[in-house]
């Protein structure tokens, strides 16, 4: 299925996903990137895994509502006295509610350091419910699995719930689930083949709270009526869409798009190869496939231009050109959010780190050596090259309140171009500080917010153009009215990365064309399915779509961030809510090759560039660009005197740092103009020099205010989600009967073959 068509009904429909924005990528990386060093020293419905797990089909994971959930009603009369007790038993009980509180006060103890919830709530469960003697025997128990493993099983067994009958896998209440219907839905969400692989007891419990948590679900949608409300409606009309979308992508791929059959003849006389063996009646679907799938583009192509040609469609995309800001609009801004823009105190050191490690005096040792070294005339470079387990940083810009107070008040007190003595960080490591620039608290200038700023308001400009002119008409199909707010609604349901392609009036232009289109395939998919049936999918996505909304309803709708709770937090973080700095670079690359005669042969070659570029005091080097054009393995750099596009500096994607953190740190620990000593990075060896840098900003507040909204609603959700969990499983009084599930997964295992000894 080509882009353009998968974009129609995929990326405008789905409307929950999105990603990070991409970073700049450092040049020719590799997987296995070694050290820096120099030369000289992880929807809809449930899948069964590979692993034999089942997926739970929404983010509203079940497990959740019945965490903890133990069995439920208990068989007390094995552990209750059946009469009073006499005079002479007095002695045995008072003995008994010893051993209880004894017991008691071990248990919490130990529970509350051990993994096991299960001793842990059924303690709590039926503490206080059974008699002295009741209790009592529970605890022994328990205490028997604590420090006896091996009992754990039987004891096990004697605390579990006994089912109502022999067939009920799950009660709640007024409700209950049967084996035949824990069956029936195992067999509607997996497939035939791969049900013998889920059937584990572990996944039926997991599928039977499901079920019971579908039901409770059911219930709550049934009494709030919410299969009326316009928001269920719009997502289940688009849901409903895609189901039909995918079964007529599905009826067109294998029936419609012509293949002849003397075309599968000639294929396979074409390629037998790659078919092993197999005849031409096994080989015939899948060349026919083959063959379709080639031609799909131009058939799905011909056919959106036959429904097009075929419509009755006026437009007024001029309606989607929203006015850009002025420059007046901009300064206006600025001016009104002047407070936002400050920028702490700041100061731009040379630093020389030694790691404390293990041995603190030995870590001392040689930092008063680099010490000494440096006051001597040796630049912090050169201290670092002659002592080992050493990490220098050149021209790096420090934000108040980012490091320890003792750092800071050592530095803070420097002059400029004055040396510190030996500092301990925390403890962590002792750090020699130059101060190259003191720069005291201000306010960003105009200028440099102006890129934040237009983002800003744009987006303020556009979300007015939309709200005054919603009710204008943006084009008509078949004499159905698309007004300028339904458009504006699905743009803003699209994900993230999706959004990002529509940016602007063309952009937006182009999605308005994409939902035409759309429009005319649904039309027709009505048309021409009317016949097919998703009852099945259907019902479980409607149940996904529900569960968000009970979630909707008692969490994310019951968070409240307010703009002072925002602002506190803002205001308590300013340190770490700062834009990390970045670096214009020109760089040369000498590959390693793949034998060590290759690799010396590089760091020889590296090694006479780097002579060129700093041939040694009071000489001249060599142009950058000059040497990278000569030296350089990388032909597209190479041809512009090594410079790289783009800004290389630390970003927010975690998992592209992971590899790409050694080349940016050796980067930014550069000044403008300094060139690097050859280091290895990856597969190759790479000389860089920085052109330009940008220190560290900080985050203006209204920048920031959507990040900090992030984590406070996060942080109070799982609060409120932790609340909503204990009190559904109260209420419900949830029970799963592992007796019956035990039993069901025994009735499927494979019947064991008798070994020649037995």
């Amino acid at each position: 299925m080509n882009e353009d068509w998968k974009q129609i009904w995929s990326d405008i429909v789905n409307s929950v996903r999105g990603e990070t924005a991409p970073q700049v990528q450092v040049p020719e990386t590799s997987d296995d990137a070694r050290a820096v060093a120099p030369v000289n020293e992880t929807p809809a419905v449930s899948v069964a895994t590979d692993a034999g797990a089942v997926v739970s089909r929404a983010e509203f994971d079940p497990s959740a509502l019945v965490a903890d959930q133990e069995a439920g009603a208990f068989e007390t009369e094995a552990f209750t006295a059946s009469a009073a007790p006499s005079q002479d038993a007095a002695a045995e009980i008072e003995l008994l509610a010893r051993v209880e509180t004894d017991a008691a006060e071990m248990l919490e103890s130990v529970a509350e350091e051990s993994d096991s919830l299960t001793l842990r709530t059924l303690w709590t469960r039926w503490r206080g419910r059974l008699g002295a003697v009741g209790v009592a025997v529970i605890a022994l128990g328990m205490l028997a699995i604590l420090f006896f493993p091996q009992l754990a099983p039987q004891v096990e067994e004697l605390l579990a719930p006994k089912p109502p009958a022999p067939d009920i896998v799950a009660t709640f209440k007024d409700g209950e689930i049967t084996r035949d219907q824990l069956l029936a839905h195992l067999a509607v969400l997996v497939p035939k083949e791969a049900q013998e692989r889920v059937r584990t007891f572990e996944n039926l419990r997991a599928l039977a709270q499901e079920m019971v948590l579908d039901e409770l679900i059911r219930r709550w949608a049934a009494e709030r009526k919410v299969d009326s409300q316009e928001t269920f409606s719009h997502t289940m009309q688009h849901i409903s869409e895609e189901l039909n979308l995918d079964s007529l992508h599905s009826q067109m791929h294998t029936s419609e798009i012509p293949v002849q059959e003397s075309e599968i003849q000639a294929y396979y006389q074409q390629n037998q190869e790659q078919f092993q063996g197999k005849t031409l009646d096994e080989a015939r679907e899948e060349i026919r496939q083959r063959l379709a799938s080639e031609r799909e583009n131009s058939y799905m192509q011909e056919y959106i231009d036959r429904l097009r040609a075929n419509a009755s469609i006026t437009k007024d995309l001029a309606l989607l050109d929203v006015p850009e800001p002025t420059e007046d609009d901009l300064k206006k801004y600025y001016d009104a959010n002047r407070a936002q823009f400050k920028l702490p105190t700041q100061v731009v050191v040379d630093e020389l780190e030694i790691p404390i490690e293990d041995d603190e005096q030995d870590a001392k040792q040689r930092a008063d050596k680099a010490l000494l070294r440096i006051r001597s005339g040796a630049s912090f470079v050169q201290a670092s090259q002659e002592i080992t387990g050493t990490n220098v940083l050149t021209a790096t810009t420090v934000v108040s309140g980012t490091r320890s107070a003792n750092w800071e008040t050592v530095v803070w007190g420097l002059q400029p171009n004055e040396i510190s003595e030996v500092i301990n960080d925390d403890g962590d490591v002792f750090s020699i500080v130059r101060l190259r620039e003191l720069q005291p608290e201000r306010v960003a200038t105009f200028a440099e917010m102006r890129p934040e700023i237009l983002e800003l308001v744009r987006q303020q400009k556009t979300d007015e153009w939309f709200k005054t002119n919603g009710a204008k008409i943006l084009f008509t199909l078949k004499g159905q009215r698309y007004s300028l707010e339904q458009f504006y609604k699905e743009y803003k349901e699209l994900p993230l990365e999706t959004r990002a392609k529509y940016e602007g009036a063309d952009g937006r232009k182009r999605l308005a064309e994409d939902l035409i289109t759309r429009l005319l395939v649904v039309e027709d998919t009505y048309d021409r399915l009317l016949d097919v049936k998703n009852k099945d999918e259907l019902e479980e996505t409607r149940l996904d779509v529900l569960k968000q909304m009970y979630h909707q309803e008692n969490v994310d709708d019951q968070i409240k961030i307010s703009d002072e709770a925002a602002q506190k937090f803002y205001d308590e973080n300013k340190a770490r809510l700062v834009k990390p700095p970045e670096a214009r670079i020109r760089y040369l690359r000498i590959g390693l090759g793949q034998t060590e005669d290759e690799e010396k042969r590089a760091q020889e070659k590296a090694n006479e560039a780097f002579r060129k570029l700093v041939p040694g005091p009071f000489q001249q080097g060599a142009d950058f660009a000059a040497i990278a054009s000569e030296y350089s393995e990388d032909q597209e750099s190479a041809a512009k005197g090594g410079e790289l596009d783009g800004w290389v500096g630390e970003g927010f994607d975690t998992l592209a740092e992971l590899s790409e953190h050694p080349f940016h740190e050796r980067v930014l620990s550069l000044g403008v103009n300094e060139i690097s000593l050859p280091f290895f990075f990856g597969d190759s060896l790479y000389i860089v020099q920085v052109i330009e840098r940008s220190d560290p900003q900080p985050i203006p507040f209204e920048q920031a205010k959507e990040l900090i909204r992030e984590k406070l609603t996060h942080d109070q959700h799982d609060e409120l989600l932790a609340n909503l969990s204990e009190r559904v499983t109260q209420d419900a009084n949830i029970v799963i009967y592992d007796s019956v599930l035990r039993a069901l997964v025994a009735e499927f295992a494979p019947a064991q073959t008798p070994t020649p000894e037995e």
